[in-house]
């Protein structure tokens, strides 16, 4: 077999890295003696000689030109200049993906979104469907098409309008709800950002909404009974009456109002937990069990109520086949349609919002004003700790206390004393 190396002139000048072919000729070629014929039917290879190192490799082919082609693209592969073109072209080339992505549609983003929630709960899953719902409303109002269109500045714009008391219905949402809607908001910009389908999060200067859990608002008698009378002119709007829901509104507004439950554990109330005046249920959000005592009016009341298509005959307001969860949405719904025909005021003489919990609220603080330890107010509610109980209601322990220095200020001065408050 012949030396294989290839012929090198003195003129070549030798670099760090050389590539070149030759023919490895079979023993019948006449040419075998010359590894640089171009023309006979052998094997083209390559000679690589780099960093002081020498390989061969076979190019798979009997063509000298496409030996040919595949050592210069060999070459390009280690020239500089074409190394940093290619660098260039894959930042170009990167960069047209990245403006591709961020033209997605934006109602194609939140799709996938969804989509992806494989470990959620239904009840979870609607909740989030709720949302891109209101995201669209809201992006087809300032005519936003693709992820592209939104700015930190369109998205700030929009959460300052949130108010439980906002002229915009779709804008009108309780303090708790901004902060769900937020939440999750953020959450599909982090998703998109991360996806690469936004290259800057335009959420990321949101600040978060966290309501005051220790802000409680009872009703007074007054507006309770405002709310009360809400519920029959609620079904006037309705044109079926399988769709008048008013009394099993105002059914559950008395038992919450009388028992402290929340509306979750009101509405799974089934009709053998009511044993005389008496209910016992598993509160869903502790797994504790609690007693209550309802008046005879409100047992009366539970009674009475008519059956409905929708509403077993075991349970006083649900079919008993629902997750309590969507449920207590479904009915939540309800209960916001209320404030179109009521209007509540907090003690500065500003609008709020009815929500459901504000009768559990009325409970405790009127069972405290009634004289009621506070150590018991808890064990009513099924709180865990009476310090949770302190932090929600303090103001009225305080609202009590001072009613019982009134009630001793009056008995000393039967008691012929003078005592100057």
């Amino acid at each position: 077999m012949p030396d294989l190396e290839p012929v090198v002139t003195p003129m070549s000048p030798i670099t760090t890295s050389t590539i070149t072919v030759f023919t490895r000729h079979s023993e019948e070629c006449p040419k075998r003696d010359n590894p640089q014929w171009k023309r006979c039917n052998c094997r083209k290879h390559l000679y690589i000689y780099e960093a002081g190192s020498v390989t061969y490799r076979s190019a798979k082919t009997r063509s000298w030109e496409q030996a040919e082609r595949l050592a210069q693209a060999e070459r390009d592969l280690r020239d500089p200049v074409q190394i940093e073109l290619r660098k260039i072209a894959q930042k170009e080339e990167a960069k047209q993906q990245a403006a591709a992505l961020q033209d997605t549609p934006l109602e194609d983003a939140l799709n996938q979104w969804i989509a992806g929630m494989k470990d959620q709960t239904d009840t979870s899953i609607e909740a989030y469907r709720s949302t891109t719902r209101r995201i669209l409303r809201w992006a087809r109002s300032k005519h936003l098409v693709t992820l592209r269109d939104i700015t930190p500045v369109l998205l700030d714009q929009w959460r300052s309008e949130w108010s439980p008391v906002a002229e915009k219905k779709e804008n009108r949402l309780a303090l708790t709800t901004q902060a769900a809607l937020l939440t999750r908001l953020k959450g599909f910009l982090r998703w998109a950002t991360g996806l690469g389908l936004l290259t800057r999060n335009p959420g990321s200067t949101l600040k978060a909404i966290t309501p005051n859990e220790s802000q409680t608002m009872p009703l007074t008698m007054p507006q309770f009974e405002e709310v009360l009378a809400a519920t029959e002119k609620l079904d006037t709007e309705v044109r079926y009456e399988s769709a008048r829901v008013g009394r099993h509104l105002k059914v559950l507004f008395l038992v919450q109002r009388w028992t402290g439950l929340r509306i979750g554990d009101a509405l799974q109330l089934p009709k053998v937990a009511l044993m005389g005046n008496r209910i016992a249920l598993t509160m869903q959000k502790t797994g504790g069990d609690i007693g209550c005592i309802l008046p005879d009016f409100v047992v009366e009341a539970l009674n009475s109520l008519p059956p409905m298509k929708h509403i077993s005959p075991d349970y006083f307001f649900v079919s008993g086949k629902a997750q309590p969860k969507t449920d207590t949405n479904k009915w939540v719904r309800k209960v916001k349609r209320i404030n179109k025909y009521v209007s509540l005021t907090d003690d500065k003489g500003e609008p709020m919002e009815f929500r459901s919990h504000m009768l559990r609220d009325t409970f405790a603080v009127e069972m405290l004003l009634a004289g009621v330890p506070l150590e018991k107010v808890s064990k009513l509610l099924g709180h865990k700790s009476i310090a949770v109980t302190q932090r929600y209601y303090a103001k009225w322990v305080a609202s009590r206390l001072r009613q019982l220095e009134g009630d001793v200020v009056d008995a000393m001065r039967r008691m012929g004393v003078t005592v100057t408050v």
